[in-house]
């Protein structure tokens, strides 16, 4: 075959292609053919309220550390100083001998003091992962002290935070959500001494840990009159009126390969105010430091100012160029989602679908870091939703990516008609930080006896969601593929995908 037969061989295999390819487009019996983005370029999807500019940025100061002042410790000498929330990581912290897990026994002690809190202030106290994303809201891996501030004090809570972003934990000071929530822990230097053990063998293997809060000057606690007697118990089970507590580790997660290689505070990783806390007189693991003298812990990030608009609610997601976090080539999509601010959304226009079809849609996801209380949506929507009324609430099929935050972000299947009913599973695999995992979701309506089923898969988990009989003939109408976030309020989801096709209209 000489050059110029092969050319036209090519261009005739070319052109077949092409032919075939329109009519199997055509031919589609619902209507819908499968698209494919691999983001190595900009899509060119729609954004709305997916990038907001904060009108003012927040100054960080960061300004903790080792300092010569004694307001927590027997003597001159401690740690601490000036720490704020940001997204931003910063910390100080003795680097440990070896880095530890959950097989290991840790045990830490010593002394807190308070001189200034203020709203929305809050930090981490206990062992560490140095390795955090930022944006987490608390560490993830990290096994200690969850403070966090008011204007008159501050609250506490001792958790586990497993590397699949997993929590248990208890609260030492009195909380129940929405109803007795104080900050009794006292902001006018009033020293408070503790105690955390940990032990792998504790709880039938599962590993258990106990905390003790004590303090010599702060033995009781005046909350007024109590409105019910949920708050009433609530306060004799917590500090001061309780003093130790034990928490038995969720089954599953010592397994988790958890790691911790530091020992010191952390900043909370989101934007907030500035505490002004100190610790002093530490022991860990058979070691001690009394600050007598600069021990020279590693500091990172704990001496700088800068300007952070990184800001609750400040939407930045979308085409990303030059990251590759979901694998492959530089290119891709995501970034950081708030469950709070305008309701936002990137996403493709894929013509007008239904639940009459078959709807399918498959890629690469990788969660960066995920805060408490947050949440993202992946699927298909429409993009008449609102603030009022976010894409979730009505006109969907996707995945939700959220939980509890003792179980982390789960990856399941959920759906919502044109008039409002809603279906979801409890729970079904999990979104772990740091991975990237294969997914798909598939809605098939000819499934279940014709009532419509969808099914998720990430990685080689799946998990399926059937539709009741009468949901499917409730409709709903589609117009966008692509992520969302919620807005009933919470923390951040950073997260991306990539390499994703998804079915869109025959005529798109």
């Amino acid at each position: 075959m000489n050059n110029i037969t092969r050319s036209i061989y090519i261009s005739t295999i070319a052109m077949l292609a092409t032919a075939f390819s329109q009519i199997a487009r055509a031919a589609s019996p619902d209507g819908t053919v499968v698209r494919t983005e691999h983001f190595d370029k900009d899509p060119g999807w729609e954004g709305r309220n997916n990038r907001v500019v904060p009108k003012k940025a927040l100054t960080v100061r960061q300004d903790f550390g080792f300092s010569a002042t004694n307001f927590a410790g027997k003597v001159a000498g401690e740690m601490g100083g000036a720490i704020q929330r940001c997204t931003t990581p910063a910390s100080y912290a003795v680097p440990l001998a070896r880095a530890m897990t959950l097989d290991d026994r840790l045990t830490a002690s010593g002394s807190f003091a308070i001189t200034k809190a203020a709203p929305a202030g809050g930090l981490f106290f206990g062992f560490f992962n140095s390795q955090q994303p930022g944006g987490s809201g608390r560490p993830i891996g990290s096994l200690g002290m969850d403070f966090d501030f008011e204007g008159k004090g501050g609250r506490l809570a001792t958790r586990l935070i497993t590397a699949a972003n997993q929590s248990c934990g208890t609260f030492i000071t009195p909380y129940l959500p929405g109803k007795f929530r104080p900050t009794p822990l006292r902001a006018d230097g009033t020293k408070y001494h503790w105690a955390l053990d940990y032990d792998p063998a504790g709880a039938g293997g599962n590993g258990r840990f106990t905390f003790t809060l004590t303090s010599a000057t702060h033995t009781s606690q005046d909350y007024g009159p109590l409105k019910d007697a949920a708050s009433e118990q609530e306060a004799r089970v917590r500090f001061p009126k309780t003093t130790t507590f034990t928490v038995d580790l969720t089954p599953g997660f010592r397994k988790q390969g958890t790691t911790f290689d530091r020992f010191g505070m952390a900043n909370g990783m989101k934007a907030g105010g500035t505490t002004v806390m100190f610790f002093d007189d530490l022991k860990w693991n058979g070691e001690a430091q009394d600050f007598s003298k600069d021990p020279g812990w590693i500091g990172a990030g704990n001496r700088v100012t800068f300007e952070d608009r990184e800001l609750t609610g400040a939407h930045d997601f979308g085409f990303s160029e030059k990251t590759n976090f979901a694998g492959g080539s530089p290119g891709e999509v995501g970034g950081g989602l708030w469950r709070s601010g305008a309701f936002a959304f990137y996403a493709d226009r894929i013509g007008t679908l239904n639940l009459r079809q078959r709807l399918e849609a498959h890629g690469k996801v990788r969660l960066v870091s995920a805060g408490p209380d947050s949440d993202v949506f992946i699927g298909f929507f429409n993009s008449a939703a609102s603030d009022e009324e976010t894409a979730d609430r009505r006109n969907f099929v996707g995945i939700h990516v959220g939980g509890p935050t003792r179980v982390g972000h789960y990856f399941i299947p959920v759906f919502a008609t044109a008039k409002g009913t809603r279906g979801k599973v409890e729970k079904g695999p999990l979104l772990r930080p740091g991975k990237v995992f294969d997914w798909s979701l598939t809605y098939d309506p000819a499934a279940n006896g014709g009532n419509g089923e969808m099914r998720v898969m990430l990685g080689d988990e799946s998990v399926t969601l059937a539709l009741k009989p009468g949901q499917k003939a409730e409709g709903a109408t589609f117009d966008r593929f692509g992520m969302f976030n919620s807005t009933i309020g919470g923390q951040m989801v950073k997260f991306y995908v990539d390499d994703v096709s998804y079915t869109v209209g025959a005529s798109r």
